[in-house]
């Protein structure tokens, strides 16, 4: 059951590289993308720094038989029935962004902040943070919860 678990949260989280955000979109409906509800975390790019961690990741559990994380961020758990899903821009620069995604997950109110970077590609998470976890922390294994 275990493994079952941690390959949903491997696909559901995996970096895809070749997916690259539209240069013109905003990061307010780069975030809402994410949360769509066929290809939940399907648009996901990420910073050079934080796909170094998941490559390091996915090495790491490979070698040792085990998922690189065990729950996707995007939804901080394992299983979802997402509502009320909308994102909000707290603050915006010409290349970076900071944007909440905010939906019920089982009917419970969270809060995904999204600190986002902009190249000639778009969009990319360089961090995610929801209460005391930390994508950046899970990936090394130092999560704090």
């Amino acid at each position: 059951m275990r493994a079952v678990i941690g390959l949903v949260a491997l696909l559901v989280l995996a970096p895809t590289p070749h997916v690259a955000a539209a240069k013109q979109q905003s990061a307010v409906a780069y975030v809402e993308s994410l949360y769509d509800p066929i290809a939940l975390g399907g648009t996901a790019r990420y910073s050079p720094r934080l796909q170094k961690l998941w490559d390091e990741c996915e090495a790491t559990a490979k070698k040792n038989g085990d998922a690189c994380m065990d729950f996707s961020m995007i939804v901080i758990g394992n299983d979802f029935d997402l509502s009320d899903v909308h994102a909000v821009l707290i603050k915006e620069e010409k290349r970076s962004a900071v944007v909440d995604a905010r939906f019920k997950n089982f009917g419970k109110a969270t809060t995904v902040t999204y600190d986002l970077l902009r190249d000639r590609h778009g969009w990319m998470i360089d961090e995610m943070r929801s209460g005391c976890y930390v994508l950046s922390e899970a990936l090394q294994q130092k999560a704090k919860c």
